[in-house]
């Protein structure tokens, strides 16, 4: 098996932020299929965009979650973050002792010379109370394997200030969790 590294996929080139970004600021998902084939595809949510030659250009509205994600990936690299996660499947390995490593899929991950930016994503269509309190558990138990990941992936002369943070949209906070998060967890919350 190919060794994938800590922290994949990343990107950190400035063609790459450029081609990503562009990915990240269309709402809508693309696809081209065969002239006359495209009724299956328009009872299953997809919409007509374009009639090509011998094709027809179809899009679907992305999931609240992809774009919510998206938002808050965009405003980072507007930031001015040089490393970003690329796509939806970035994942940092966690090292335990006595057990096989696992990946945990990480949804926000930015880096410049100075922090890092660890950030877990909750979106919803409408406005909806939720409880986040298995979710800010979850998060706070993997606060220090990895930061560990992260202190092997780029070494130790590199001392990150690692900013955990809850992005959400569309969701009310449940009172305990409002309150209890910044106090205990030491984590930020961000309403987008």
């Amino acid at each position: 098996m190919t060794d994938i590294g800590l922290l994949h996929p990343i990107v950190n080139t400035a063609q790459g932020l450029v081609r990503e970004s562009r990915k990240r600021k269309d709402v809508f998902d693309h696809q081209s299929v065969p002239t006359g084939s495209e009724d299956t595809y328009l009872a299953n949510g997809w919409e007509f965009e374009k009639q090509l030659k011998t094709k027809v250009k179809l899009r679907k509205q992305k999931k609240i979650d992809e774009i919510h994600e998206n938002r808050c990936w965009l405003l980072l690299h507007l930031l001015d973050y040089q490393e970003l996660n690329e796509g939806r499947k970035f994942s940092i390995e966690i090292k335990r002792k006595g057990a096989e490593n696992i990946r945990k899929q990480i949804d926000i991950f930015a880096k410049d010379d100075e922090t890092i930016i660890i950030g877990e994503c909750k979106a919803s269509n409408k406005l909806t109370k939720r409880s986040l309190q298995k979710d800010i558990e979850e998060f706070a138990n993997l606060k220090g394997p990895i930061s560990k990941s992260i202190k092997k992936q780029y070494g130790n002369t590199y001392k990150p200030k690692i900013i955990w943070v809850f992005f959400t949209h569309n969701i009310i906070w449940s009172r305990p969790d409002a309150v209890d998060f910044p106090q205990f967890h030491r984590h930020s919350k961000v309403t987008i």
